[in-house]
């Protein structure tokens, strides 16, 4: 899709610069890339842990992972 934008093109040179990338097409994709993923993490880390979940319990109390791993482990010759 082609746009016509106003941008600082100082900050473009820069991040151009500092990233290596060729083009302004590839640093302009760059930019939306990250702050996509700057985006999903933002919301991931908003909503509560154990959403959902908070009132059960999430792991036996039963459960002995040292006693796992020594089963696992071969014996001794």
């Amino acid at each position: 899709m082609k746009t016509t934008i106003d941008l600082d093109e100082a900050k473009l040179e820069r991040v151009m610069k500092l990233t290596g990338l060729a083009t302004r097409r590839e640093a302009i994709d760059f930019a939306l890339t990250q702050a996509e993923r700057a985006a999903k993490v933002k919301s991931l880390l908003s909503r509560p842990f154990f959403e959902g979940i908070t009132d059960k319990v999430v792991v036996d109390p039963a459960y002995d992972v040292l006693a796992l791993r020594r089963k696992e482990k071969p014996a001794r010759a």
